[in-house]
C-alpha cells in the first residue's frame, strides 16, 4: 500500500482543499493510504462536486452537494490522526460510492456555523415561552415574520417550529415533554423570541431548546454499494440531516464513532439534526460498538429494509411497483437480477411466497418494473390486482446486526429500532434514551420500513429510568415490539424468537415490556428495579403486555423495589404463555 501524506501532495492544513482532495483520489484509486494532520481542513461547496444520490430516508433533491468524494476505491485508507474537518453550508461530508475495503479513521466533523440551533427558556406562561438565542453561536435573522438561520455559504433556513427541550444541568431530554412544537413565532427583543404552544407541554424556565431548522438533505457519512466499510474513531459534532447513512452496501462496521455537542465552542445540546446511523437495505454483517449518541433529533440507529408496494399487474412475470415514501424513493440498486424478493399482504403483513428477480427499471422517482425469473403464483396475482393489497421486500438487502458497547444517550425518541430478518445481537449497551430504548417495528403501510426480526438476543443491556422519559410513536414498553400490522391475527406472528435475558432495567414506567404479533418470546433472568426518582409516562399498571402473540415465556425476573401487584401481565389474544407473574 502507498502512503500519501496529504501536506506532501500539496494539500496544506487551514485551506480549502474540496477539489484538490478528490483529485488526488482519481489520481489514486486503490491500494493508497491518505494521511492528514491534525490541523484544520476546509469544504465548501462546489460546482464540481454535485451530484444526484437518491439517498434513503432523507428529502427528494435533484443533486447532493458532496465534501470528500470517494468513487470506485478500493483498499484505501484515510487516516485523519485528529483532523478537524469543517464545512460550509449544507454538504454531505463523505460520499463513498462503490468502494471496496475503504477504512475512514481519526476525523472530528464540525460546522462554524452549526445546522442545528438552540436557546435557552427564559420565562413562560401557560400558552408562551421566551427564548434567547445566542447570536455569536447560532446566528440568525427574524425576517417577514420567519426565524431564520445562517449556516455558511450564504444559506438561511427556516426554524420549523418545533423542538426538544433538555434540563440545563444533566442535559436529558425533559421528562414528560416530548415534541414541543409551536403555533407561532414572534420576536419581542434583541434575540429573544416569543413561541406559542402549539398545546401546554412540560417546559421549564432555563431548558435549552434543541431548534431544528432547514431540511434533511444531507448525511454526514454517506455510503452506496460499498463493500467492507470501516468508519472508526470519528467525532461528529454537527451534521444537517442523518449521520452515518448506508444503503445497498456490504458488510458495515462502526466503531468508536461518538455524536457529541461541541462544548468548547458554548453548544450545550446541539447536534446531529436526524438519525445517528440509518443503515437501510444492507447485507452481510453490520457491527456497531463503542459508539456515542446524545443529543440527536432522532433515532441513534435504525436498521431496516424498504418496501414498494405493487400498483399493476404487467404480466404474469412482471410488476410495476411504487415507492410509498417520499423520503425513499427512486433508488438506483433497490433490486438487481438474482436478488430474492418476499411478497407481503399487506392487512394482516403475512408472507405470500418468494420470487427471484430478473430485473430491475427504473421508470421514474416512484416506480419501476420489476421483473421474476418464474410466472407468479395465483395468490400473488390476485393481491396485486386488487389495487395497494401487495407489499414486496428485498430479502437479500438484509444483514445481520452486532451491536455492543454502546452508550445511547438522551435525545429525541428512541434508542434503536431494528426490522431486519438477519441474527441480531444487542448486548452490553447503555440506554437512556428519552422514548422506547428498542423498538422492533416492520410495516409496509406507514414509513414503509420493512423487516420481520427472525432471531434477536438481547442480553446484558441496562435500561435507565431515563428511558421512556417522553412518548413518541410506537413506544408502548421500555423494549416495544410493534409492527404495523392493520389486522392482526394470532395465528400469523411478524415477529419471532426473541430472547431479552440477563437484562438490568431501572424503571419508573410499565410496561417494561410491550410485545404485539410475536412467536417464540423469551422475557427471562432479568433485574427490574422499580426507580423511585421518577414518575411513569404511560398509562396503566401492567409490567408486560402481551398482544396476539404466542408461545412465550416470562420468568425468573427479579423485580425489585415498591411495585404493585395488579396488573403484572397482561394477556389479549395470546397462547401459550408461560409465566410465574400469572396465578395458577
Amino acid at each position: 500500500m502507498t502512503t500519501l501524506r496529504l501536506r506532501e501532495q500539496g494539500i496544506l492544513p487551514n485551506t480549502d482543499i474540496t477539489l484538490s482532495l478528490y483529485q488526488l483520489f482519481l489520481q489514486h484509486p486503490s491500494d493508497t493510504e491518505f494521511v492528514f494532520e491534525e490541523e484544520d481542513y476546509y469544504f465548501s461547496p462546489h460546482e464540481e462536486m454535485r451530484f444526484d444520490y437518491r439517498i434513503s430516508n432523507s428529502d427528494s433533491m435533484p443533486y447532493r452537494v458532496l465534501g470528500i468524494w470517494m468513487r470506485n476505491m478500493k483498499n484505501c485508507v484515510l487516516r485523519g490522526n485528529g483532523a478537524r474537518l469543517w464545512f460550509e453550508g449544507h454538504m454531505q461530508c463523505f460520499t463513498l460510492d462503490h468502494c471496496d475495503r475503504v477504512t475512514l479513521s481519526g476525523f472530528k466533523i464540525n460546522w462554524k456555523k452549526p445546522l442545528v440551533a438552540e436557546g435557552v427558556v427564559r420565562s413562560r406562561d401557560e400558552e408562551h415561552l421566551e427564548v434567547f438565542i445566542d447570536p455569536e453561536k447560532f446566528p440568525h435573522r427574524f425576517r417577514d415574520g420567519v426565524l431564520e438561520f445562517d449556516v455558511g455559504a450564504g444559506e438561511w433556513y427556516a426554524f420549523l417550529n418545533r423542538t426538544i427541550a433538555f434540563e440545563p444541568h444533566g442535559r436529558a431530554v425533559r421528562r414528560g415533554s416530548a415534541d414541543v412544537v409551536f403555533d407561532e413565532v414572534r420576536q419581542i427583543g434583541e434575540n429573544l423570541f416569543s413561541m406559542k404552544l402549539k398545546r401546554p407541554k412540560n417546559v421549564q424556565v432555563g431548558d435549552l431548546l434543541n431548534l431544528r431548522h432547514n431540511r434533511r438533505i444531507h448525511a454526514c457519512i454517506f455510503s452506496e454499494r460499498c463493500r467492507d466499510l470501516l468508519v472508526e474513531d470519528v467525532t461528529v459534532y454537527s451534521c444537517g440531516g442523518l449521520g452515518c447513512l448506508a444503503q445497498f452496501c456490504h458488510n458495515l462496521t462502526y466503531r468508536c464513532v461518538h455524536y457529541l455537542t461541541d462544548t468548547a465552542a458554548g453548544r450545550l445540546v446541539s447536534g446531529g439534526r436526524d438519525d445517528g446511523m440509518n443503515l437501510t437495505g444492507n447485507s452481510g454483517t453490520i457491527h456497531i460498538t463503542e459508539c456515542t449518541f446524545h443529543g440527536l433529533m432522532d433515532d441513534p440507529i435504525n436498521v431496516h429494509g424498504c418496501c414498494v408496494t405493487c400498483d399493476e399487474v404487467v404480466d404474469d412475470r412482471t410488476l410495476r411497483c411504487r415507492y410509498r415514501h417520499p423520503q425513499a424513493c427512486g433508488f438506483y440498486y433497490w433490486a438487481e437480477a438474482g436478488d430474492t424478493v418476499s411478497f407481503i399482504a399487506r392487512d394482516t403483513m403475512s408472507g405470500m411466497g418468494k420470487a427471484t428477480v430478473s430485473s430491475y427499471q427504473l421508470e421514474d422517482r416512484d416506480s419501476f418494473l420489476l421483473a421474476l425469473d418464474q410466472p407468479l403464483s395465483d395468490c400473488v396475482l390476485e393481491a396485486a390486482r386488487k389495487g395497494n393489497a401487495l407489499a414486496v421486500d428485498n430479502l437479500s438487502h438484509t444483514a445481520d446486526l452486532i451491536c455492543t458497547k454502546n452508550r445511547f444517550g438522551s435525545g429525541r425518541a428512541r434508542g434503536m429500532l431494528v426490522s431486519t430478518p438477519g441474527r441480531v445481537r444487542i448486548a452490553h449497551n447503555y440506554f437512556e434514551s428519552s422514548g422506547a430504548s428498542i423498538l422492533m417495528s416492520g410495516d409496509s403501510n406507514y414509513w414503509f420500513e420493512s423487516g420481520e426480526c427472525h432471531d434477536v438476543e438481547i442480553t446484558g443491556n441496562v435500561f435507565t429510568d431515563g428511558c421512556l422519559s417522553s412518548q413518541y410513536q410506537f413506544d408502548y414498553g421500555v423494549i416495544s415490539i410493534s409492527p404495523v400490522i392493520p389486522e392482526p391475527r394470532r395465528e400469523l406472528p411478524f415477529h419471532k424468537n426473541i430472547r431479552i435475558t440477563d437484562n438490568v432495567f431501572d424503571c419508573p414506567d410499565t410496561p417494561v415490556l410491550y410485545a404485539f404479533s410475536c412467536d417464540g418470546l423469551v422475557f427471562s433472568g432479568n433485574r427490574v428495579f422499580k426507580s423511585p426518582s421518577a414518575e411513569r409516562v404511560l398509562e396503566g399498571n401492567e409490567r408486560i403486555r402481551l398482544r396476539y402473540c404466542k408461545n412465550v415465556a416470562v420468568e425468573k425476573n427479579q423485580w425489585i423495589g415498591c411495585f404493585g401487584t395488579d396488573g403484572e401481565i397482561s394477556l389479549e389474544e395470546c397462547e401459550g404463555v408461560q409465566s410465574d407473574m400469572i396465578e395458577s
